[in-house]
């Protein structure tokens, strides 16, 4: 019974993981709204996004979306991310690119760049 159990939260918290991808996937088809670089590490800049974010959309999701990139999104409705930030390590620091809709996205690239 117990093996059950731990069978099926696997089974949901990977179905759960599968559709944030997918509904990001859709986002990075999109024109960025917004992009820069940082001087943080990849993981400081991030931290320091989703802690402005915070305020703005209290439901701030975090995950990787690879071996060096890092992603915060807001969920909209139906779970659907309605704006995406993807930072990546770069020469100097971090470098990042923002999607989503540009009227609802503004107030977060405006966030981001606080942490340049």
């Amino acid at each position: 019974m117990r093996k059950s159990v731990t069978n099926a939260l696997a089974v949901c918290f990977a179905l759960a993981l599968t559709a944030c991808a997918s509904t990001d996937d859709a986002l990075l088809k999109t024109v960025p709204i917004g992009s820069g670089t940082s001087t943080l590490t990849t993981f400081e800049f991030i931290k320091c996004v989703k802690g402005k974010w915070t305020p703005i959309g209290p439901r701030v999701r975090e995950y990787g979306l690879g071996a060096d990139s890092q992603a915060v999104s807001i969920p909209g409705q139906g779970g659907s991310s309605t704006v995406l930030v993807v930072a990546q390590p770069a020469a100097y620091g971090t470098g990042y690119t923002i999607y989503g809709d540009s009227a609802a996205g503004s107030r977060y690239v405006a966030a981001a760049h606080a942490c340049d």
